[in-house]
């Protein structure tokens, strides 16, 4: 595997990083959704807390589009998780 192999793994869309996003945002909004019933509660929150996670980066490192656009992706999966809880 070649240097740009390896920089593509770790920085990808499928890096540890942005797959950790997907999980966390999933499993919060998944939390959010079971206690309110409420899908759009569900990807909402999910979507604040990693919204609120960036701005928190940005102090110390700096704002990631990728890992909000990864936060977004769980939240969604969240909501559509909870919309399957009242079939």
């Amino acid at each position: 595997m070649d240097a740009a192999t390896t920089r593509a793994w770790q920085t990808g869309v499928l890096a540890p990083d942005k797959l950790e996003h997907v999980s966390l945002a999933f499993t919060s909004g998944l939390a959010i959704g079971v206690w309110s019933r409420a899908p759009l509660g569900a990807a909402g929150g999910a979507l604040a807390l990693g919204l609120a996670k960036e701005l928190v980066d940005r102090r110390r490192s700096r704002f990631d589009p990728g890992d909000l656009a990864a936060d977004g992706l769980g939240a969604v999966l969240a909501g559509i998780a909870t919309r399957s809880l009242d079939r």
